[in-house]
């Protein structure tokens, strides 16, 4: 609808059907409906976009945060019973060789206790089926607790150059341990026997592995009773078997040198280094037991769950914020759809109006015979021709966009040739051409291949470009109509030197609805549907519609279509 302002000067006024059809004194509240309508949707957007993420998001966030939490204390939780368990397992195996050495410590006792003992110092000879019977121990040194005399020495092989330690070290060793001894005496004294742990180093440097623990003589003399061990030979031999137990096969034991990493002995192939724990062999110092879970740990295996729940809910999280993001997006396009369905009915409203309030006015003023002179009946009977065409277009391409919608737009294909179509498209639009004042320019390449094509359909499409041509034009009022060809496909061009069109705007001005909101763009009225029919024309046709644009310097519509032998 056009209305006039102060100054005298038309307006348009952007109004749907109801305020069409309304008393035209209300057409002046139609666009602050429309902006109203547009604050509207706005904030509907903006309410939408808080309930999604208060009511999907922000919930799912919090839910996957609180599982991750509770997945990582359930994981220190087992990770903490499962070392506890391979603790108690290195215990069972410590304590198992600690009451191995126990034992032996109660058998020098009882062979030393008075009856037993044939004089007040026993002989070597009386411990000579002790050692031969335990084969990790090498060596038995006696000494008084000054360190002053060594009162017993046997050696589990007569050969005394097997025997790596002696006298003079066990005597060094104890002068050198003073605070050990007076310990071990006093818990002597108390009833409770301890035994330690010591390495003995001979005069060569080399290193040896002892136990120190206090004893009585027949006389019942306080002695330090020194027991030199062979390591290799008491895992193999007493703690082998207990290892193998403990394994039962769940878990790998083993048992490393520490001085050069070298491994007496494993119930399993194991690297070193792949323990996941490791104690001190209490007898052994410089020894040292690893345990680990045969095959993966618990560890290895909590880790794994846990990194799964969280790629679980990773991709649950991403699932729900795609399906957020799709509804909101789905939302917005209906929306925006909704929008434009009823622009276009303000548009249409608005095109139909307008030619028919003409041919009213000019019929009218004909039927009431107050024309006075036949140039001027002409001048109304080309005016309602003229109207009459534009209102005929209009209906067309709404006609043509209801069958495209429902899928009953058929095309009649038939060899053609593109410059008679173009020809009589010109000589169909030279009055507006004429009435309007357009310089029309006309470019063809003769001859050119024929196409397959629907000539209705062609010229259909040919028109509502010209049409966006002449409606955009601004003050330049000149088109070119120019046709040619490429080894391909014939075209047709349509250039002007109008308003142009943004580049974020070029490919979605052939969507349905679609209209540039901008500018001379937004003024102009139209459908929003002929750029979409051309589009689905051509698609029809095998052929192409490119735009080629840039805001003012004009726009060139080129419709392509493929040659008749190229095509399959």
């Amino acid at each position: 609808m056009e209305q006039r302002d102060g100054t005298g000067r038309l307006q348009t006024c952007t109004l749907p059907l109801h305020c069409l059809l309304s008393d035209s004194n209300q057409s002046v509240h139609c666009s602050h409906i429309t902006v109203f309508k547009i604050k509207r949707q706005h904030n509907f957007l903006r309410s939408l976009t808080t309930v999604v993420v208060l009511l999907i998001l922000l919930p799912a966030v919090i839910f996957t945060a609180f599982e991750i939490s509770s997945l990582s204390q359930s994981e220190k939780l087992v990770e903490r019973t499962y070392r506890q368990q391979l603790d108690a397992a290195l215990f069972s195996v410590n304590q198992y060789a600690w009451d191995i050495a126990d034992g032996w410590a109660r058998e020098i006792n009882r062979i030393m206790e008075p009856g037993h003992a044939p004089a007040i110092h026993p002989s070597a000879a009386n411990f000579k089926s002790f050692l031969s019977s335990n084969s990790g121990i090498r060596a038995l040194f006696l000494a008084d607790t000054a360190g002053n005399a060594v009162t017993l020495s046997v050696s589990r092989h007569d050969d005394t150059t097997s025997i790596i330690v002696r006298q003079s070290d066990i005597l060094k060793l104890i002068r050198s341990s003073q605070p050990l001894i007076t310990q071990l005496s006093h818990l002597e004294e108390t009833g409770y026997r301890k035994i330690s742990g010591v390495a003995v180093v001979n005069s060569k440097g080399e290193k040896s592995t002892g136990l120190v623990f206090m004893t009585r003589t027949s006389v019942n003399v306080k002695a330090i009773a020194v027991l030199i061990l062979d390591p290799e030979l008491f895992v193999l031999n007493s703690l082998r078997q207990k290892l193998d137990e403990t394994a039962a096969g769940e878990f790998i034991l083993s048992v490393v040198r520490n001085a050069d990493g070298g491994q007496l002995y494993a119930t399993e192939p194991l690297n070193p280094g792949d323990e996941r724990q490791t104690k001190d062999l209490w007898l052994f110092p410089g020894y040292t037991l690893g345990i680990r879970m045969h095959g993966r740990t618990i560890e290895e295996l909590a880790r794994g769950t846990f990194n799964t729940n969280v790629a679980h809910f990773v991709i649950l999280d991403l699932m729900i914020l795609l399906g957020a993001w799709f509804l909101y997006r789905t939302v917005r396009r209906e929306m925006q759809l909704t929008r434009m369905q009823s622009d276009f009915v303000s548009n249409v409203s608005h095109e139909l109006r307008t030619p028919l309030a003409l041919i009213r006015m000019f019929g009218e003023t004909l039927e009431m015979g107050r024309v006075p002179t036949e140039e001027k009946k002409q001048e109304y009977y080309s005016t309602i021709v003229r109207e009459t065409e534009r209102l005929t277009g209009l209906i067309n391409n709404v006609l043509s966009f209801s069958r495209i919608e429902s899928g009953k737009k058929a095309y009649h294909l038939s060899p053609v040739d593109i410059n008679s179509v173009v020809t009589l498209v010109l000589a169909s639009y030279q009055s507006q051409f004429d009435h309007m004042g357009y310089t029309v320019e006309k470019e063809f390449v003769e001859p050119l291949p024929e196409i397959s094509a629907d000539s209705e359909a062609i010229s259909e499409a040919l028109l509502n470009i010209i049409d966006n041509a002449m409606k955009y034009a601004g003050s330049q009022k000149w088109i070119r109509i120019s046709t040619g060809k490429t080894p391909q496909s014939v075209f047709v061009d349509v250039h002007d030197h109008g308003i142009g069109i943004a580049e974020q705007d070029q490919a979605k001005i052939f969507e349905k609805f679609y209209r540039v909101s901008t500018g001379l763009t937004h003024e102009v009225r139209g459908s929003g549907l002929g750029l979409t029919l051309v589009r689905h024309i051509m698609d029809a046709h095998h052929g192409e519609v490119t735009v080629d644009s840039r805001p003012g310097t004009g726009s060139t519509f080129r419709l392509s279509f493929p040659i008749v032998a190229d095509r399959t």
